[in-house]
């Protein structure tokens, strides 16, 4: 299934969604300092550093990085 509203989207999903692979974008998350945000932060970085992906993809990669870092965001 590709579609974002998919509860936990493949890899591959992620990729051909996003343009960028799971792995990339908790990189680049790590690296600006997400761990410490909440929810509205997220949508925030994602609109300013990555406008080409979609919000419902937006918020598909977040809760998937919050699940994999053990973080709760609230939003």
């Amino acid at each position: 299934m590709s579609e974002a509203t998919n509860p936990t989207p493949s890899d591959r999903d992620v990729l051909e969604g996003t343009g960028r692979h799971p792995d990339e974008w908790f990189a680049f998350l790590d690296m600006a300092g997400a761990t410490k945000w909440q929810h509205a932060e997220f949508l925030t970085w994602f609109e300013a550093n990555a406008a080409q992906v979609s919000p419902e993809w937006a918020e598909s990669v977040t809760a998937r990085y919050a699940a994999v870092r053990g973080l709760s965001i609230s939003q």
